[in-house]
């Protein structure tokens, strides 16, 4: 598989195969190019398995490139908390896919088979969807006027979801909706590799969303080390300390026709 490490939006726009600068919406609120991540046409299998990802391309995040939200803390150590992820889509649906490292797995506030679990306080990944791309400051306003057009979808490592903070609660697992897989490994230095495995439908970014057009996105890792609250939530793109709900903050991914 292809990955690369994001270390500055403008010298990836430049220099790497799969981001295009025509595709790029404007820029961020502190100045930089808003980078853009094209999604191909590609088959994909929902098992947790990234095999058939080969070809696809990676972008790497660790502490010295990605967006800690401070709501929780930092850490400066990769073997802590770092992943790497791909977008893609089949015509009907986007599909992420998630590798993260991890050396502590905490599954204690989450069970299997949940679809309201409380994701964000376990070893978790969380995917933001701004389908109409507004930039709303405040995707979480009391009135939801942003949940049709996506939201949060949350995946645990053992499998738990959540989409409370959509319009589309309790739906993970319904392919008219979202779907998903995951899968763990346990590597010979005691750390973990955890991969995930995301189908987004365009229903869940307001119904419109097709090939061709461009959605807001960025991605979240959330990570518990000791078995309370989150440790820490590392982002690709965001604005601190609220990456999750300051849409402006976000990237965008360009549906390939």
């Amino acid at each position: 598989m292809r990955f690369l490490t994001l270390l500055a939006p403008a010298v990836l726009l430049a220099g790497c195969a799969g981001l295009r600068p025509d595709a790029v919406a404007g820029r961020l609120p502190d100045g930089r190019v808003r980078p853009t991540l094209v999604a191909e046409r590609h088959a994909i299998t929902l098992d947790g398995n990234l095999a058939d990802w080969k070809g696809v391309l990676f972008v790497t995040v660790t502490p010295q490139n990605g967006v800690f939200d401070l709501e929780s803390g930092t850490t400066e150590d990769p073997a802590d908390i770092s992943y790497r992820f791909a977008v893609c889509h089949d015509g009907e649906a986007l599909y992420v896919a998630v590798e993260t490292t991890d050396n502590t797995l905490s599954l204690d506030d989450t069970r299997t088979g949940e679809t309201h679990a409380l994701a964000w306080q376990d070893d978790a990944v969380e995917v933001f969807i701004d389908g109409n791309r507004n930039r709303a400051p405040h995707a979480r306003s009391a009135d939801h006027a942003e949940y049709p057009f996506g939201g949060e979808f949350s995946l645990v490592a053992n499998g738990a979801a959540t989409s409370n903070c959509t319009a589309w609660p309790d739906s993970f697992g319904q392919p008219d909706f979202w779907q998903g897989a995951t899968s763990s490994e346990r590597l010979p230095n005691g750390s973990w590799k955890l991969r995930y495995e995301y189908r987004l439908t365009w229903r869940v970014m307001g119904g419109t969303v097709r090939p061709g057009d461009r959605i807001g996105f960025t991605i979240g890792i959330q990570d518990d080390d000791d078995g309370g609250p989150r440790d820490h939530a590392l982002y690709w793109l965001g604005l601190t300390p609220h990456c999750w709900k300051d849409e402006a903050g976000w990237g965008d991914v360009y549906l390939k026709p």
